[in-house]
């Protein structure tokens, strides 16, 4: 059986310690993280976070995505929003999972990302805990409109419409 996973999110260079904090939620749960993997950020004045574990020689580029298949490999992702807040890398990230089809759940609704979060998909790190042991987690689908969901699906399978 495999170990159950959850990448978590968010801006790193604003709210890196509620991060870290649902980091220790998820592990002490018995949930592996994959990302982030705990290491000291260098400069949180930098617009794109980089960490004391990432490798000097590497590109932003290359980090972002190592850190997409850290997330995209989860069984879920838990973004850290505080206040609403999510920020731009964040926003890409929240993207790409929504693209994949990867459960995807927030501390708090968005509000710097214009998308449809049902209360379902706002929860607590420990609840999420609970649901990935449980293998409960599901995708983000606004299920609560049913138009939207309708888009959204069509999206997801590569049917664009002429809206």
């Amino acid at each position: 059986m495999q170990e159950p996973t959850v990448a978590v999110v968010g801006s790193f260079r604003q709210h890196y310690p509620q991060v870290l904090a649902a980091r220790t939620i998820f592990a002490e749960a018995g949930v592996t993280v994959t990302t982030p993997q705990g290491g000291a950020v260098i400069d949180e004045q930098v617009p794109f976070v980089r960490f004391d574990t990432d490798p000097a020689d590497w590109d932003d580029p290359r980090v972002q995505s190592i850190a997409l298949h850290r997330i995209l490999r989860a069984d879920a992702v838990y973004v850290v929003a505080p206040a609403g807040y999510v920020g731009k890398t964040t926003c890409y990230e929240v993207g790409r999972c929504m693209q994949a089809g990867t459960p995807l759940y927030f501390s708090d609704a968005p509000e710097d990302l214009p998308i449809a979060v049902p209360d379902t998909h706002i929860l607590r790190p420990y609840v999420l805990a609970a649901y990935i042991l449980e293998g409960t987690v599901t995708p983000l689908l606004p299920l609560h409109l049913p138009e939207l969901a309708s888009l959204e699906r069509r999206l997801l399978n590569g049917e664009f419409d002429e809206c």
